[in-house]
């Protein structure tokens, strides 16, 4: 999906704090808003809504945003009194599951948890109907993904009180099926992970199992899930967070200060290092995997002070070039809800980040104008291999 998006002139046009970057501002007022989790898509086909949470007056809902005339809309109106992701957000009181509704861009519908209520919103029409209940006993756990076709709903559910890193019996990956209502269990692991992404129509990445951060992989057919990267010859440390791409899994490993592009088919990799300064890392989201560009913070403790940085190109022998596309950019709050979460918009013009409002102390929606950045050169999957190693790895003597 590559159409250029047309964006209202009520919207506030300022400049990226440190670099006089242009940006946009869509929204503000009281609360946090922030689009959908980061590693799926938050824009409709056409590119004209914008499907984001709103956490105000303890309530947290979704809304539709139509960039060409800047209206906003609410699409749910849920009661679940508890909404809080454990552990991973700060509570926004009542309404739907934070961070784990959907978009299934194929079908135009926003998929969201009222408690275990699971419903659909038509995002044009505001048709609302049931799709599911989860079991009483249990719990609807992670981020979510619609399938690219449009045809499964993948979603993780837990025993209810499910915490990851606790001794958790019986979770599972488990897919819907948007046309017949039918599901299907695809893995269970005892362990409560918290990220299912589809990687194409029938494979999935989930993270992180209990014991450490890192990835696996199950399908519609497989029936199990097994690790990825982990385990491969010469891997060090554990990935945190890993996107789909075209040309494979884009990921970071903070603790040894690389990134790399995972092929998940032939478990070949390869890695390249950040600069010195790099420390709490959130790897952008391009689906098609040409701009890579990373939310850096400070330091691993602070979390109100970030920026933006992409890899012009990289160099075999002489290293990476990187931009600073903004400077420090606050943030206020808490949890999820304090970090930018970057991702490329489908017309590859803009970073669409949460980002500090200083009027209000609260994080709202952004636009970051990177048109003049060129697809990053130096990262090929010509450099994929069983080991990872090239020349800039072991110059670091990673």
């Amino acid at each position: 999906m590559e159409c250029e998006l047309e964006i209202s002139d009520a919207f506030p046009r300022i400049h990226a704090p440190g670099t006089r970057r242009s940006a946009i501002q869509l929204t503000w007022g009281d609360g946090f808003t922030y689009p959908l989790y980061f590693f799926i898509p938050s824009f409709t086909s056409d590119g004209r809504y914008l499907i984001y949470h709103r956490a105000a007056r303890d309530e947290v809902q979704l809304h539709r945003l139509d960039l060409a005339t800047g209206e906003s809309r609410q699409l749910t109106f849920a009661t679940c009194p508890r909404t809080r992701w454990d552990p991973w957000c700060v509570d926004s009181g009542r309404g739907v599951l934070d961070h784990r509704s959907v978009l299934n861009v194929a079908r135009n519908l926003v998929v969201y948890f009222d408690g275990n209520d699971v419903r659909a919103v038509d995002a044009a029409t505001f048709e609302d109907r049931r799709l599911f209940i989860i079991p009483e006993d249990r719990e609807a756990y992670g981020q979510n993904g619609a399938t690219p076709d449009g045809e499964w709903l993948a979603y993780i559910h837990t025993p209810r009180g499910s915490i990851w890193g606790r001794p958790c019996e019986g979770a599972a990956v488990a897919a819907y099926h948007f046309e017949s209502g039918s599901q299907r269990e695809l893995a269970r692991i005892d362990s409560a992970v918290f990220h299912v992404t589809p990687y194409d129509n029938g494979h999935f990445v989930v993270t992180h199992p209990s014991e450490h951060p890192g990835m696996l992989w199950t399908s519609l057919d497989s029936g199990k899930l097994e690790p990825l990267r982990d385990g491969d010859p010469g891997a060090r440390g554990h990935l945190v967070h890993c996107q789909v791409t075209r040309r494979g899994i884009a990921y970071e490993v903070p603790g040894e200060q690389v990134s790399g592009l995972y092929d998940p088919f032939t478990r070949r990799r390869f890695e390249f290092p950040f600069p010195d300064d790099f420390q709490y890392i959130h790897t952008g989201r391009d689906p098609e995997g040409r701009l890579w560009f990373y939310e850096n913070s400070s330091a691993w403790d602070v979390f109100d002070a970030h920026d933006v940085r992409a890899l012009v190109r990289l160099d075999r022998e002489t290293g990476g070039e990187w931009v600073r596309l903004t400077g420090t950019w606050p943030t206020f709050g808490g949890g999820q809800k304090a970090h930018f979460h970057p991702q490329l918009t489908p017309d590859r013009r803009w970073i669409l980040m949460s980002a500090g409002d200083p009027a209000t102390r609260t994080n709202h929606m952004f636009l970051l104008d990177v048109s003049d950045l060129d697809d990053t050169e130096g990262i090929s999957e010509q450099w994929l291999s069983t080991t990872g190693e090239h020349d800039l790895i072991r110059a670091r003597g990673l």
